[in-house]
């Protein structure tokens, strides 16, 4: 993920601290809720003698909830803008860098892969651009945030909030690591029926010329089973989040309340009130702390198949192709095409498929290959072309 970053232009870098910058801003009101809602319970429960206080308090909280929606739609126009324009690039350099392949790398990483990477994986990595940039730093932040906030409040409720937030890194570490392997198996399994749908799609008139429906029907079958459950086994176990989330939340709630009445109750009549506001705030700032959490998990929901996707963008984007561009030689002459001691195998092959080929052909002559199948016809002819470089030898066209 961060070598595509680095794709990323000066002024969309700057919409991103910019970004950040409105974050910090967003959840430093989203903290202050707990704050007047505190001082409301104060006041109630004080006896305050004006209502006036209490609807200054709750003006404020109005204040900080529509300066926290407004900053998030800035942050999240942003977020789509950075996100689009990496997408744009990455599909770009990938079109790009495919044109310049030989048939070697083709068939390295096949039509139908490189189908995927250029549409699903920029696809997968986009997403997770434009959720991380609305996530990754509001929910450390704001967890954080409001741990220094209630920290010095009571032990007891610091602790199970401690071992609320334990429970739930415990389920993500656990359920990534089941899913994270099923991510790269999908990616390839989408290759696959992305090879399949192509060879059937470009093969429709010979399919029906031989009757073959329904083989191509079971062979499509097959694959797209494989991929129905692999994405059932990765959303069966993903769907755990939501229980375990709702299960902690709930869990929380109900502890640091069955705690506080044991505190209230052993406490002088002075400190009831105190501590039951006390309460209330530490109540408030606990759920921010799991929605934290929640809104990682969602992150870390998509970060497993955003990092296979990005490593099969890289490996495209990395490969350097057989074909070496030369020294932009002008031509010499015109309609000329002459082999001079050309041999050629292909990679990793041990026989070669032509030995010592010597011709030339000028313009307007006709040459023919003559030879039975498997002779070496099309692969010396996709020599001119460079479709492949010859092992040795050389193929000189207008000079």
């Amino acid at each position: 993920m961060i070598k595509l970053l680095k794709n990323l232009k000066p002024i969309e870098w700057l919409m991103i601290f910019v970004s950040f910058a409105l974050i910090v801003g967003q959840v430093f009101l989203d903290l202050k809720l707990p704050d007047y809602m505190k001082d409301i319970t104060e006041q109630i429960t004080g006896g305050a003698n004006s209502m006036g206080e209490i609807w200054k308090s709750g003006g404020f909280m109005l204040a900080c909830a529509l300066g926290s929606g407004l900053l998030s739609v800035a942050v999240g126009f942003f977020a789509a803008k950075i996100a689009a324009g990496l997408g744009l690039k990455l599909r770009f350099k990938i079109f790009s860098k495919i044109q310049d392949f030989s048939k070697t790398e083709m068939k390295k990483f096949s039509t139908a892969s490189l189908i995927t990477r250029t549409t699903n994986d920029v696809s997968q990595v986009q997403m997770m651009l434009a959720l991380s940039l609305q996530v990754i730093v509001k929910a450390p932040t704001t967890a954080i945030w409001a741990i220094v906030k209630i920290t010095g409040k009571s032990w007891q409720w610091s602790l199970v909030t401690a071992i609320s937030v334990v429970i739930l890194l415990i389920t993500i570490i656990l359920i990534i690591g089941f899913c994270l392997p099923k991510f790269k198996v999908m990616q390839k399994q989408t290759d696959e029926i992305n090879r399949v749908s192509r060879e059937n799609l470009t093969g429709l008139r010979v399919i029906r010329a031989f009757n073959a429906e329904e083989y191509h029907k079971e062979k499509f079958e097959k694959v797209n089973d494989d991929l129905y459950k692999t994405h059932l086994f990765i959303y069966r176990r993903m769907m755990f989040f939501n229980p375990v989330i709702s299960l902690v939340m709930s869990g929380l709630s109900l502890a640091i309340y069955w705690v506080g009445a044991y505190i209230i109750n052993s406490a002088s009549l002075f400190d009831k009130f105190n501590l039951f506001s006390d309460m209330i705030i530490f109540s408030s700032y606990a759920m921010q702390i799991i929605l934290s959490f929640m809104l990682l998990v969602m992150v870390f929901v998509m970060l497993p198949r955003a990092i296979v996707s990005a490593r099969r963008i890289n490996e495209v984007l990395s490969y350097e192709s057989s074909i070496k561009d030369g020294e932009g030689v002008l031509p010499k002459e015109e309609g000329t095409v002459e082999f001079k001691n050309v041999s050629f195998k292909y990679p990793d092959a041990q026989e070669y498929v032509l030995k010592n080929i010597s011709f030339t052909a000028k313009k307007g002559e006709t040459v023919a290959f003559i030879g039975s199948t498997g002779s070496g016809k099309s692969t010396l002819v996709d020599l001119i072309p460079r479709f492949y470089d010859a092992t040795s030898g050389t193929v000189y066209v207008d000079g």
